[in-house]
């Protein structure tokens, strides 16, 4: 994680299919942070330096007992069309990236949208 001092907004998105989409069709704010409804332990983050560069997303587990939270994965969905973005997607919630050689424990904070509010980031 290149910005592990930014608070993220996670909003739950109903499919990894809607997940795709938007994570390629559209720009987020770089304080933006998704999961998929049923999947709450696997977030994606946005790790961009700003919106009109490259979306850069870390995946991230959360472990919901003891709260550690793990980066699996780095994906730069704006280099992605719709379908390669989905079997990224498709794969994490698998289980595929738990055990990639390069997890790391990292630590940051994650709040819901009413939590988060508005901060320097947000559009």
């Amino acid at each position: 994680m290149l910005h592990d001092d930014r608070i993220w907004s996670v909003s739950k998105i109903e499919s990894a299919e809607e997940l795709a989409r938007m994570l390629t069709e559209m720009t987020w704010c770089c304080c933006k942070a998704f999961s998929v409804r049923g999947d709450p332990q696997y977030v994606w983050v946005n790790d961009s330096t700003s919106t009109d560069r490259l979306q850069e997303y870390g995946v991230l587990k959360r472990n919901c007992s003891d709260g550690k939270i793990m980066q699996i994965e780095s994906i730069t969905f704006s280099c992605c069309n719709c379908d390669q973005a989905l079997r990224f997607i498709q794969m994490t919630l698998a289980g595929n990236d738990d055990n990639n050689s390069f997890v790391c424990e990292i630590s940051l904070m994650l709040q819901t949208p009413l939590e988060h509010g508005k901060c320097q980031h947000c559009a």
